[in-house]
């Protein structure tokens, strides 16, 4: 039986989304390929197929997952727009087991995954020209700073979703809790 362009399409989103998953549960050394062919239901010859390396397979996956999710979350919003983004984040982060993966896998296996430095920073960067971009300018906070605390704020929370998921905000309380955080940083 002939595969469709459309069969080779799914394959590879499934064998995207569980290297996600795998790198974001085993880390970069833990997430095998076989692993990553076994948590998708595929075999390491078709992995071996779509991803010549390990490091191609992340930097497509992270590629992949931020094409997804990153219109989503970066979209231009109404104000206060900082503690929309960061209760989306949030939400994602406590609901979404693939946009956490993604999340994890951006912060935490990326850095020690890849050699080069623009790279592996390349997602982060991007993420805080996008904040900086979507909030009002102000005379008390360069929007740059702003995007810059925003950012660590991003990544701690991943953190925290992946270590101690307990300790983020409670989702009838997210919204209210975040719009107090970002009066305190905007204006």
């Amino acid at each position: 039986m002939k595969r469709t362009a459309a069969d080779a399409a799914r394959t590879r989103e499934a064998l995207l989304a569980a290297a996600l998953l795998a790198f974001a549960e085993h880390g970069w050394r833990g997430a095998t390929f076989e692993r990553v062919a076994e948590r998708a239901g595929l075999t390491r010859g078709a992995l071996h197929h779509h991803f010549r390396s390990k490091e191609a397979l992340l930097q497509q996956a992270l590629s992949w997952g931020w094409t997804r999710y990153g219109e989503r979350i970066f979209r231009v919003r109404e104000e206060p727009a900082l503690a929309a983004l960061l209760a989306d984040f949030v939400a994602l982060l406590r609901d979404d087991a693939l946009f956490r993966a993604l999340a994890a896998s951006t912060v935490l296996v990326a850095p020690q995954a890849l050699d080069d430095p623009a790279e592996k920073n390349a997602a982060l960067d991007s993420w805080q020209e996008q904040i900086a971009a979507m909030l009002p300018r102000s005379a008390a906070a360069p929007r740059e700073a702003v995007a810059g605390l925003a950012l660590v704020l991003l990544q701690g929370l991943t953190v925290t979703a992946v270590t101690r998921p307990t300790d983020l905000p409670h989702p009838t309380e997210l919204r209210a809790t975040l719009v107090a955080l970002s009066a305190g940083v905007l204006p």
